[in-house]
């Protein structure tokens, strides 16, 4: 199911233990539903409001699976 990206953020300064960039956004499903998504460095690039990508759930840190943002 595609997704669209609504807005992001890239973060250049993150606590310790965290490699940055990487990007955060909230993406929107066909349906309305919303979520909060990660966005690897290497999509930065080229990042655009309004594009479509996949999700694809990844093992995360101690506070569980993190659901990542692949642009089309």
């Amino acid at each position: 199911m595609s997704k669209k990206l609504l807005v992001f953020s890239i973060i250049q300064v993150a606590p310790p233990g965290y490699q940055t960039p990487y990007g955060v956004g909230i993406v929107e499903d066909e349906n309305g539903k919303r979520g909060l998504v990660r966005i690897k460095q290497e999509s930065l690039a080229t990042l655009k409001t309004g594009m479509t990508g996949r999700i694809q759930q990844e093992p995360g840190s101690a506070t569980g699976d993190l659901n990542f943002f692949y642009p089309d």
